[in-house]
């Protein structure tokens, strides 16, 4: 097993939509598959992935009421297809989709299994996206066979947090109630001694987040379906995003505790999601 880290990944422009629910730069199932992306197109077979986020910026407006009152940029196109994109109000005007976007800097750290050839991962970065967002520019690549080898930038660890909504009665309020939570700093061990349980997190920051997929048709032949690399048309099915929670734990507070990996699966053939491999304790 080898460890590839590309640091300090600089996007622009990505997808801040979480469904139609909420706005979040956490994008763990982006990442997640932007791994399955890179090793079909360099070689190697990325088994999970490591988040450390470092900077987002939300592309729109605050208005009086400062953070609580955002407002996304917009976008529309620039020309009609056979006049069907016209508002229905305004016959002159094109119709508008709501979307909302961000600037994100991120470092992704992978369990590889496989050859790790850095020239190609190189040239995949150039025209790879995150999240729909172009990667403008990263850190020196690093690639070893021991995690200690790697220099990992300090930054914020992408933790899940979906227990917080494991409780009775609706899950909105539950997410209403986690997110509102007030932020506690605790102080991480130094050392942990095997066999000992890791200590709980520090409440910090928490945001939702797309974790999974529910399809709500069968796979099979659609028109219009992406192609392959090979030329292959895909089964598709329309789902609806799953949403969880995820918890921005510095670097300095989450000690010497495991890499906290995510990684993909299918609960059934119906459902995909994004998990971590191991539970961390909550407060």
């Amino acid at each position: 097993m080898s460890y590839l880290l590309l640091p300090r990944l600089r996007i622009r422009a990505a997808d801040a939509m979480a469904g139609n629910a909420a706005i979040s730069p956490a994008k763990v199932m982006a990442c997640v598959l932007f791994g399955h992306n890179l090793g079909r197109k360099t070689g190697c077979r990325p088994m999970q992935v490591a988040i450390l986020h470092h900077d987002a910026q939300l592309l729109g407006e605050y208005g009086s009421d400062g953070f609580y009152d955002f407002h996304p940029q917009q976008r529309r196109g620039a020309t009609f297809i056979d006049s069907v994109d016209y508002s229905s109000k305004n016959p002159h005007a094109l119709s508008l989709q709501p979307t909302a976007s961000c600037h994100l800097m991120l470092s992704l750290l992978f369990e590889v299994r496989g050859g790790i050839n850095i020239e190609k991962i190189k040239r995949f970065l150039r025209t790879a996206r995150i999240a729909g967002g172009n990667i403008d520019s990263h850190g020196e690549i690093e690639a070893a066979d021991d995690l200690d080898a790697l220099h990992l930038p300090k930054g914020f660890w992408l933790i899940e947090r979906s227990d917080l909504l494991n409780t009775e009665g609706s899950p909105v309020d539950a997410l209403v109630t986690a997110i509102g939570r007030k932020s506690i700093r605790a102080e991480a061990p130094e050392t942990l001694n095997p066999g000992d349980p890791p200590p709980p997190l520090p409440d910090s920051w928490l945001a939702a987040s797309v974790l999974g997929y529910a399809m709500t048709t069968p796979f099979e032949v659609r028109a219009g379906v992406r192609q392959t690399d090979d030329g292959e048309t895909p089964l598709h099915a329309f789902c609806e995003p799953l949403l969880g929670l995820v918890q921005y734990v510095s670097v300095k507070d989450y000690g010497p505790r495991p890499i906290p990996w995510w990684e993909h699966t299918w609960l059934q053939d119906d459902v995909f999601v994004v998990r971590q491999t191991q539970s961390i304790p909550s407060v």
